[in-house]
Formats: C-alpha cells, sequence, structure tokens
C-alpha cells in the first residue's frame, strides 16, 4: 500500500476489526493486519488487482458457467468481475460476515443485480445444506489469521464434488508456503479427473479440480484472447505457469 493510504472505514465484528483504506486510486480491505483481504481501482472495478484473482480466472477456460458460486466474497471484486464478463451467469455469493457484506456494496461497488445473490453465512455449512447446483466453486475462504482449515478438508473437497455439475470445477486459493498437505492432494485425487495447480507469482497457489471428462479438449485456449480482452489483462502470463497435479 502507498504511505498515503488513509484508513477511511473501521468497524468490528465478532471476529475482529474490518478497515477499509483507501489511497485515491485503489481501496483495499483489510482485517486489522498487514494482509489485504481485498484490492479494487476504483475506476475500473472489475479489474482484478491481486495476482490470485486473476490466476482464479483461467477456470473460464475450462467451463462456461450458467451458474457460479464464490465462497468467502469479501469485498465483491470476484463477483464484481464476474459479472462484468460472464452477462448471462447467476452468480451466488457466500460471505461468513455479515459486515464485510455490508461494507463491499457500500465501499467497493458490488453491483445490487438480480444476477447476483449473496448468502450470509460459513461457506462449508451453505455447501453441505443447499440444494443448488453449480459450474463453477470459487473458494477464497480467508480469517484475519490466514486459510479458513475447512477448505483444506476431505470433506470440503467431496462436498464441493457432490454440488458440481458434470463439467464444472472447484476453484482453491491456497497460500504457496503451505505445502500442499497429502490429505488434500488425496481427497482431490480421489474425486477430481483432472486437478492443475498455478503458482501465480504473487504468494499463493490456486487449484483447479475438474469434474470432467479428461478425454475431452480440457482448456479451450481459443477463448483466451477474447477473456483476456474482456477482463483487461493477459492472462497467457498464469496459463503458462499451469502444472498438473501428479
Amino acid at each position: 500500500m502507498k504511505e498515503s493510504t488513509r484508513e477511511i472505514h473501521r468497524s468490528y465484528d465478532e471476529l475482529g476489526p474490518i478497515q477499509v483504506l483507501d489511497d485515491g486510486h485503489k481501496r483495499y480491505l483489510a482485517f486489522g493486519t498487514d494482509d489485504e483481504q481485498s484490492c479494487q481501482l476504483i475506476r475500473q472495478p472489475y479489474l482484478l488487482q491481486h495476482e490470485y484473482t486473476r490466476a482464479i480466472l483461467l477456470s473460464l477456460l475450462m467451463v462456461e458457467p450458467k451458474h457460479a458460486t464464490v465462497i468467502g466474497t469479501g469485498g465483491g471484486c470476484l463477483l464484481t468481475t464476474l459479472h462484468h464478463i460472464l452477462p448471462e451467469c447467476q452468480l451466488q455469493g457466500v460471505e461468513l460476515r455479515r459486515e464485510v457484506a455490508r461494507l463491499a456494496y457500500k465501499y467497493f461497488q458490488l453491483p445490487k443485480h438480480p444476477r447476483i445473490k449473496l448468502h450470509i453465512g460459513d461457506g462449508f455449512q451453505y455447501l453441505q445444506e443447499s440444494e443448488i447446483q453449480t459450474d463453477l466453486i470459487i473458494a477464497d475462504m480467508y480469517l484475519a489469521d490466514g486459510i479458513d482449515q475447512q477448505q483444506l478438508s476431505a470433506q470440503f473437497i467431496a462436498t464441493s464434488y457432490k454440488k458440481l455439475n458434470q463439467g464444472g470445477w472447484l476453484v482453491l486459493n491456497y497460500w504457496l508456503d503451505h505445502k500442499l498437505e497429502s490429505h488434500l492432494a488425496e481427497a482431490l485425487q480421489q474425486y477430481f479427473d483432472q486437478i492443475y495447480m498455478c503458482d501465480t507469482g504473487g504468494g499463493n497457489w490456486v487449484i483447479y479440480a475438474g469434474k470432467t471428462n479428461i478425454n475431452n479438449n480440457l482448456i479451450n485456449e481459443s477463448k483466451l484472447k477474447s477473456l483476456s480482452k474482456a477482463a483487461g489483462f493477459s492472462l497467457n502470463y498464469f496459463l503458462k505457469r499451469l502444472v498438473t497435479l501428479a
């Protein structure tokens, strides 16, 4: 963050402080730590700023979702971007903290639109109890002290698999300084037919797990140029960093 960054909002809930910071060009969401939970370009709110969120969009080369679910919405940046580049897609956000959701609308320009629904509650519980089937699950469940351990559990992987339509993909944001725990790798390989990983270059792994027929063409590179144009940046950088989980 720039030295000119100033705090424009601070509130508290049962999980601690929630800050909104602004440097005149970008707006940041933080949970009272040095880590940015969300970052948004004020004049182009759909243009993703974090490397890992940009890498997540690679999943749109793997599936053309009619319904997508984002668990752990933070400032709503991914929802805003998906709403911008997928005009026919129904979007379901799940956010643990009601105050965070309120601030996403107030400070981060999350659209109030019929195609975007927002559920307040625990993401894993939502997956277990919801009757909705989806084409894309993006899990970005982080708390002030790091990743929500539920996202790394075999039960979460199994439940995500059940909620995905055939041809759907699960996308996980994962810290690079964590080695891929064997139980997580085993759970992914037990349920999913194809698994990719991308070192984003910004301190995160993004994992893509497909409920798909591996005999099909899994990555539609013909969409790379148009998707990059819609997103406002080149996805080729991340595509080149994509590796298969052995």
